[in-house]
């Protein structure tokens, strides 16, 4: 026997213990009714007993993307294989077990998890549940987060479930401009999903922490870094142990050093070598020499050559300047 239900704008069906969701009921002109793919993603998911829908996305235009909140009965099983882009958001904890023989009562705490195309979900929940659903066809990922949606591409965040508080926001956004009516159209949230992805995957490749390196360093690590370097000039320098400080990966470090300073990470630390030279020249107390060793070069023609490049003169030159500079300086004080 044939089940319809219809929730919110969206019709559910069942003709063998499952509920299908966001499918739409078509006459077969045979005096009976069939379930076929309506304009929103068939077949989303699979469920036993019939959620509720508190809110989706049908009649919003958005592009090959659909959202849905849904509210899900106790002792439910899902049974399901993806065929696109999933981002599910658990909204509050509950109990569940795989579709397993024998297998065990977990608590799934709040959280979001991402199913890929292929990927399986099959598990019982003993709890109600209420979660949120992005659903995106594959061709538009790839064209968000520009490279293709193959197996290794959010592996993060798949199977397990992940508390990402900028997740819970972007979707709750989502979910408010769906209750208003999306008075500004589609906009919104084709934004919104746009954001949501490309945020997504930088977090899966690179870790939160890189997402702030897309532009400058902030004020604060670029002291940090500035002071590092300039007590080690003298020992060994790691480039690792430069990124770490300021919580980048190497990747990263480089680009938003060069969006802070406008040098790689060697010119800078090259420049800070040079400034520390350039203060004990002109202080006279040590020789060449030593002033090399102190700086962090390897010797003093090494010492001698970056100078010049930088500089336009050599350490000797410049200790000249400086000295006749000093002696002016004291001449006219008299």
């Amino acid at each position: 026997m044939l089940y319809i239900s219809y929730k919110n704008g969206m019709y559910c069906g069942r003709s063998s213990g499952a509920w299908r969701v966001g499918l739409r009921a078509v006459n077969d002109h045979s005096g009976g009714i069939m379930i076929a793919p309506g304009q929103g993603p068939e077949s989303l998911y699979t469920q036993k007993n019939a959620p509720t829908f508190l809110l989706t996305s049908k009649g919003s235009g958005w592009r090959e993307s659909f959202f849905a909140e849904v509210q899900g009965t106790p002792h439910n099983v899902t049974d399901h294989g993806h065929t696109r882009f999933c981002l599910q958001l658990y909204r509050q904890p509950g109990q569940h077990r795989p579709l397993k023989k024998n297998a065990a009562w977990t608590t799934r705490e709040a959280g979001c998890r991402v199913n890929l195309p292929g990927d399986e979900q099959r598990c019982e929940t003993r709890t109600g549940t209420r979660n949120q659903f992005l659903f995106v066809e594959t061709q538009r990922v790839e064209t968000i987060i520009d490279q293709p949606l193959r197996s290794g591409c959010f592996d993060r965040f798949r199977g397990t479930i992940t508390l990402l508080p900028m997740i819970n926001s972007l979707m709750a956004a989502l979910a408010h401009d769906l209750a208003q009516g999306s008075p500004a159209g589609d906009v919104t949230g084709e934004s919104l999903i746009a954001t949501l992805l490309t945020w997504l995957d930088a977090v899966a490749t690179h870790g939160q922490s890189d997402i702030r390196a897309s532009g400058p360093l902030a004020p604060r690590d670029l002291t940090r870094l500035i002071a590092y370097v300039d007590e080690t000039l003298d020992g060994s320098l790691s480039l690792d142990d430069m990124a770490r400080l300021v919580g980048l990966s190497l990747r990263h470090f480089r680009r938003a050093l060069n969006a802070t300073t406008g040098q790689s990470p060697h010119q800078f630390v090259l420049s800070r070598r040079i400034e520390r030279a350039c203060g004990m020249i002109a202080s006279n107390r040590l020789c060449l020499a030593e002033i090399a060793v102190a700086a962090g070069f390897a010797d003093q023609s090494h010492m001698t050559r970056v100078f010049r490049q930088t500089m336009g003169v050599t350490p000797s030159a410049y200790r000249i300047q400086q000295v006749g500079q000093t002696r002016m300086m004291e001449v006219g004080a008299l």
